[in-house]
């Protein structure tokens, strides 16, 4: 039996008058009048009312007596969660830069918003006078000589079989994906460049061109660097699945030589980076940092340097008189008649002037055709570049989408920061509680210190933010409400107490970081103005989205949270308690969370057949989706984030957060997989409805677009409005009965749709929904997936009428 709020009375004004007015002839018979207009029923109404706010009164004691209960057990209300985002810093010119540390706390501002919300920077940053200008991608390993194969053996590719205008910034031999210039590097967060190619798989090798500060102090030769790259696909949907349950690296365990990160030396050509290398990126496999130090010898290819794909071919001299010489000695014939031992000889003038014709035509005839030298495609700007990096990527991978490198980037956060704030003085009392000037304070960033003496030149003393319970009766803790910007100090058992100091006490809060909110959720690139100034930065831009950000929590909210906690014991083992801990992930918004138990992702080498869509978008032919075979032991989480758009699709970067969340929640034997939620996506809608008097053809097509478009979403769909179901079966009738339902609609006469689904090993990926079945494909119902729901192609939607 379910535990239900008592109501303690249940009186209301229409109940309590009526029951007055039924008691008038019992106890005042003369009492005849009993209309509203008769005043005697104005003071029966006003007694009715003041009685009704007394029953409301009483029955807020369940609620009184619910806070309560929240305060006896320490609950206590949510602070507000700051949305945080990737920063980069472009220099105004990397040549003449020094490096520098820009201190932490430095501001930014987007510039969306009302009012535009604030950034800080989280730490300290090295800003290195360096900077990428150039992107390429090519064939063979050396970029100076692109045809050479192997530097050591001079072994080369065959030269090209025709020619091509040069500079070019696309060959068989050499991509230039960004010479710098198009897009800017501050615009490449909404501009990303590709390193696809049509032939990309052959184009192994990218090049980092780099323009830097070459003096040996300027901070960037021989200093250890970071390298940021961040990846589109990071940010943009993509169907990719993450397994939480990944082995921790075991401490100690010796690192991993990193063989594919090279520089050019100019005096002894491509080298491998020295010393030891940190690669997050897994060779460009997902966005990341490569951390290394750069090598003191680092520099430019020589102009020289970059050999001419093809040589010229220029025809050989003719020699005249080799050829008279060979026509005389050829017309010059020994006479049959002489004596063979002294021969003699007579001139053949007929022969003498053939044989010199045909000398002198060959002699004057080109041995071989001229042709042009073709040059190195690269253009003369690109080859003055200071320096050089190559990155060898893996073989047969999907080339990905560069949103940003960088060497000076840093996070930052929707907050700010308050120094040496006063809070108050000690008073020697137990218990002692003070506020601070703002509340929704960030985690850990709270620093108090005491005046402790009443020598004023002494230093403060610091204390720490901590559990007054399980605190000594000399431990310096405090306790800290960050929602409501509350301290608490202890009571001599449990805490010590703020020594009373005559004309001292002072207690002061050092720095701390408040702020936080949806207002601080902004798109990629809209933070683009520094408020603080910092030596040669010219420019400053968000490569990711701003994300995170929550309000502070209310008392509803509150309620429902702390009674999830106790059920699950901040410990994942039932579908629920996966549900709620994967939807309370504190850096992303989660909007629906679905739990598939026994089943874990289709393998990576799993068999697809290609589907050709009628819906104008190909369904990648990748492997995607859950198995259908039983997987003991194994959680599949299905996330789906809080998006525009018919079919919300988490990013990579939003998976791991997930799952990164979920693992220290769930038990040693689970193995927990997160995934994105596969659509069965309908388009080419038709419909064929009787309208009602009054409305247009154009009116309904608005009409029935909104209400299936919101009937079939994946979070505001299905009856109740929480997301049309997982794993449930769509059945035309649903949609006619949604259609019938729909205001202007008299009657529907038909209703068809295609569909194609994402899910790769399922039956019927395509076909056609319709009322009643007649041909081969048809189909009146789509029996979706455990993890599969639908989307609707609203451009592919059109409403016709009948009369």
């Amino acid at each position: 039996m379910p535990i239900t709020s008592p109501n303690l009375d249940d009186l209301r004004f229409d109940a309590i008058v009526e029951g007055l007015r039924r008691r008038i002839p019992v106890y005042t018979p003369e009492w005849t009048d009993h209309n509203e207009s008769d005043p005697g029923i104005t003071l029966i109404q006003l007694f009715a009312h003041l009685a009704e706010q007394v029953g409301y009164r009483l029955n807020r004691v369940p609620e009184k007596t619910h806070v309560a209960l929240l305060e006896l057990l320490g609950a206590r209300l949510l602070p507000a969660h700051a949305a945080t985002t990737s920063l980069a810093l472009l220099l105004s010119d990397p040549t003449t830069s020094v490096g520098y540390p820009l201190a932490r706390g430095a501001r930014v501002k987007a510039s969306s918003g009302d009012p535009p919300p604030t950034f800080e920077t989280d730490r300290e940053i090295d800003v290195f006078p360096a900077q990428p200008v150039a992107l390429l991608i090519t064939k063979n390993r050396y970029l100076w000589n692109l045809r050479l194969i192997d530097a050591s053996s001079g072994s080369a590719d065959n030269p090209p079989d025709s020619e091509f205008e040069s500079p070019t910034p696309h060959s068989e031999w050499l991509d230039v994906v960004w010479d710098g210039k198009d897009p800017k590097l501050k615009d490449m967060p909404i501009e990303p460049v590709s390193l696809d190619s049509s032939d990309a798989t052959s184009k192994r090798y990218l090049w980092i061109g780099l323009n830097f500060n070459d003096e040996r102090g300027a901070g960037f030769r021989g200093v250890r660097v970071t390298l940021t790259i961040q990846l589109d696909d990071d940010e943009q949907p993509s169907q990719v699945t993450v397994e939480c349950c990944k082995p921790a690296a075991v401490a100690g365990e010796p690192y991993t030589d990193v063989e594919w990160l090279s520089y050019y030396e100019p005096s002894g050509g491509m080298k491998r980076v020295p010393g030891r290398i940190d690669d997050s990126t897994e060779q460009l496999g997902r966005s990341g940092t490569i951390t290394f130090e750069v090598p003191e010898d680092i520099g430019p290819i020589p102009a020289d340097d970059f050999a001419d794909l093809a040589d010229e071919v220029i025809p050989e001299s003719a020699d005249i008189c080799k050829a008279v010489a060979e026509a005389i000695s050829a017309s010059i014939v020994p006479d049959p008649d002489s004596d063979p031992e002294l021969p003699t000889y007579e001139p053949d003038l007929v022969g003498f002037q053939t044989a010199l014709t045909k000398a002198i035509s060959s002699a004057t005839s080109p041995v071989a055709e001229p042709t042009d030298a073709i040059p190195h495609p690269l253009d003369p700007a690109l080859r003055e570049t200071r320096g050089w990096l190559r990155i060898d990527l893996p073989e047969d991978t999907k080339r990905p989408r560069i949103r940003m490198v960088t060497f000076n980037a840093v996070t930052a956060t929707h907050a700010t920061t308050i120094s040496n704030e006063l809070l108050g003085t000690s008073d020697g009392t137990a218990g002692q509680t003070y506020a601070l000037a703002n509340g929704n304070v960030l985690a850990g960033t709270l620093a108090v210190e005491i005046q402790e003496e009443s020598d004023a030149t002494l230093p403060l003393v610091a204390w720490s933010e901590g559990d007054l319970d399980a605190a000594g009766p000399f431990d310096r803790v405090f306790d800290l409400d960050p929602e409501a910007g509350k301290i608490t100090f202890g009571d001599g058992r449990n805490g010590r107490i703020p020594p009373l100091v005559p004309k001292a006490g002072r207690i002061v809060a050092r720095a701390y970081r408040h702020g936080g909110g949806t207002s601080g959720i902004v798109p990629t690139a809209d933070i683009t103005a520094l408020e603080t100034p910092a030596n040669g930065v010219s420019e400053v831009v968000n490569f990711t989205s701003a994300t995170g950000g929550r309000d502070a929590e209310d008392l509803e909210a509150a309620k429902l949270r702390v009674r999830k906690e106790l059920s699950t014991r901040h410990r994942a083992v039932t579908t629920s308690d996966f549900e709620w801990i994967a939807g309370q992930t504190p850096t992303v918004e989660v909007a629906r969370v679905h739990i598939v138990p026994l089943r874990s992702p289709l393998p990576a080498d799993a068999n697809v057949t290609e589907v050709t869509t009628p819906c104008g978008e190909a369904v990648p032919n990748v492997p995607a989706g859950l198995a259908s075979f039983r997987a003991h032991g194994a959680v599949a989480v299905v996330v789906v984030p809080q998006e525009e758009g018919p079919e919300p699709t988490p990013t990579p970067s939003f998976l791991r957060a997930v799952c990164e969340h979920l693992d220290a929640h769930r038990l040693v034997t689970t193995e927990v997989c997160v995934v994105p939620p596969q659509y069965a996506r309908l388009c080419n809608f038709d419909i064929r409805v009787r309208a009602q008097a009054g409305y247009t053809r154009a009116e309904l097509q608005d009409i029935l677009l909104e209400t299936l478009s919101t009937y079939l979403h994946v979070l505001s769909g299905g009856e109740d409005g929480a997301g049309y179901p997982f794993g449930s079966q769509l059945h035309s009738a649903q949609i006619a009965a949604q259609i019938m339902r729909a205001e202007g609609v008299q009657r529907l006469e038909s209703v068809e749709a295609d569909f194609v689904r994402t899910k790769s090993d399922v039956e019927r990926r395509q076909g056609k929904l319709v009322l009643c079945m007649n041909a081969e494909g048809e189909t009146d119902r789509i029996d979706l997936e455990p993890e599969e729901t639908v989307s609707l192609d609203t451009s592919t939607f059109r409403v016709s009428t009948v009369i």
